[in-house]
């Protein structure tokens, strides 16, 4: 990609489907997901309580002792992530939070030869 505003964040073999992974951009923290091969990027913090959202999906500590052994999830058919602290679900493509209409920022992603770029 040939723009000052796009940087290369990842190579797209480095995260598979269904996972995510934070990255840093000019002091911006992005949430970096592959959803079914389809890249989205969001901020990297939930509106409700600045939760990590690049943990979505990680294994807990003690999941065997909780109703869920992972910390949130990716949604295919939406495409969203559920946070990982409390669960709000945040659509990728608008990075709303449906029922409080809370919203984060969003960015542009191309994959390009290997390569995932964001746009600020």
């Amino acid at each position: 990609m040939s723009s000052e505003t796009s940087h290369r964040v990842a190579a797209a073999d480095e995260i598979d489907p269904g996972e995510g992974m934070g990255v840093e951009v000019d002091g911006i923290e992005i949430a970096l997901f592959n959803v079914e091969g389809e890249f989205h990027a969001i901020s990297n913090r939930c509106p409700h309580q600045r939760a990590p959202l690049c943990k979505v999906g990680e294994k807990k500590i003690n999941g065997e002792l909780c109703w869920s052994d992972t910390r949130g999830g990716v949604d295919a058919e939406t495409p969203a992530i559920s946070c990982p602290w409390h669960l709000w679900e945040i659509e990728l493509e608008t990075g709303e939070h449906p029922v409080s209409g809370s919203k984060i920022g969003c960015f542009d992603v191309v994959v390009e030869e290997g390569d995932v770029f964001v746009e600020l």
